[in-house]
């Protein structure tokens, strides 16, 4: 999977910025969708195999961030990109203390954060469509 992840995330290199952003923004919000998906009413969600999948889909589509964030190439300015890879790496270590013992506010604190991301990417988006 983390392959085709991959791969979806650098054909976006090869459209406009708009069009990129908007994948980008559409596998952010399909992995919030399958964490939102395994929220119960209950604090503590228990293991099972839907929020072992979706986490580690989560998971997946930052390290594919993450790694275009980290590389030479990125367009981002270097203090943006250290602030990213530090919230990559929260995400990581979340992600982690989730699949050992899943609760609904530590899922939240994630879907959180990929909500703030989609934010940031439709408002850069808006922003770069704006300036055309």
């Amino acid at each position: 999977m983390q392959n085709n992840l991959t791969k979806l995330y650098r054909k976006t290199q090869m459209y406009s910025a708009g069009s990129g952003r908007q994948v980008e923004i559409s596998i952010l919000e399909m992995a919030a969708g399958k964490l939102r998906a395994c929220l119960g009413k209950d604090e503590e969600l228990g293991y099972d195999s839907g929020i072992d999948e979706a986490l580690k889909f989560n998971q997946k589509v930052w390290d594919v961030f993450c790694a275009d964030w980290s590389s030479e190439s990125s367009s981002l300015e270097e203090d943006v990109r250290t602030s990213l890879l530090s919230l990559g790496l929260f995400v990581k270590k979340r992600t982690f203390t989730m699949l050992a013992q899943p609760t609904r506010a530590g899922v939240l604190v994630i879907i959180e954060l990929n909500d703030n991301l989609i934010q940031g990417l439709k408002g850069q988006a808006g922003a770069e469509q704006g300036s055309h």
